[in-house]
């Protein structure tokens, strides 16, 4: 019998080691790993402890498809022992991959967040083979105003995009993206709410070295966007996305189609 066809595929998680890849009887690749870090920091005291205290039970996390497969990777978080603190309390090593809250890898997180950019959570939901509370669970948990300036030299395309949180609410967080030079689409923040003031301290937040980097920011029509970037980044050209243009237009020509059509019968 011939051997079937390889090819080698980089995870991108940094300190891991691959024990064992296989696929399950639902057709989705499981891949075993584990952490190559033999150290983590005491919960206690902070300092860095290196003491070997055995593992937790395994995780299953959901990663990113690998030739549509739907892919996870299972693993068992090391724990460290303190020598230092009374009691000598054991801490469980975090990875920098994986939020011990989320079933989800941070990477796969991060390609939630992009599938929301203009359109629904009930679509991504559906794409992602997700339930509706799963995908706003992404969102609730990259709620932040913060960004790691340092990673970025120009930002270039600066996106706003509004998702509704809960099904049937006006509650909207801020998807704030990049488009860098290279065309990679980068996810800067999560704003937990569409206000004009929550909008205007973000942009205050990047630093001036790479907010005259921005030529453009794509957004709905929301008054608050726009007066915001305005206000902060006013050598940027607005452009509203073609998302809701199309959404304008649908709503201005609908009634008139249906004017036609009753003419004609």
């Amino acid at each position: 019998m011939s051997k079937k066809a390889q090819v080698t595929i980089p995870l991108d998680i940094p300190a891991i080691r691959v024990i064992q890849t296989e696929i399950n009887a639902q057709g989705e690749f499981v891949i075993t790993i584990e952490s190559t870090q033999e150290w983590t920091k005491c919960h206690q005291c902070g300092q860095r402890i290196e003491k070997f205290h055995g593992h937790d039970q395994w995780i299953t996390v959901r990663y990113l498809p690998v030739f549509v497969r739907l892919t996870y990777l299972r693993y068992r978080p090391k724990r460290y022992q303190c020598g230092t603190c009374e009691g000598r309390p054991t801490t469980t090593q975090r990875v920098e991959w994986h939020d011990p809250d989320s079933p989800h890898t941070m990477a796969y997180d991060n390609h939630v967040l992009l599938q929301l950019v203009n359109t629904t959570v009930e679509d991504v939901s559906v794409k992602e083979h997700l339930s509706y509370d799963l995908v706003a669970g992404v969102l609730e948990r990259r709620i932040q105003g913060k960004a790691d300036w340092s990673a970025y030299t120009v930002l270039g395309v600066l996106g706003l995009d509004e998702i509704a949180l809960k099904k049937g609410h006006r509650d909207f967080v801020v998807i704030v993206t990049a488009c860098l030079e290279e065309g990679r689409v980068v996810i800067l923040g999560v704003l937990e709410n569409r206000a004009k003031v929550t909008v205007v301290e973000f942009l205050r937040s990047i630093p001036e070295r790479l907010r005259w980097t921005i030529y453009t920011v794509c957004s709905d029509m929301y008054e608050g966007y726009i007066e915001a970037v305005r206000e902060e980044v006013d050598q940027a050209r607005i452009v509203i996305d073609r998302f809701h243009v199309a959404e304008k237009y649908r709503d201005a020509a609908d009634p008139l189609q249906t004017r036609t059509q009753a003419f004609e019968e």
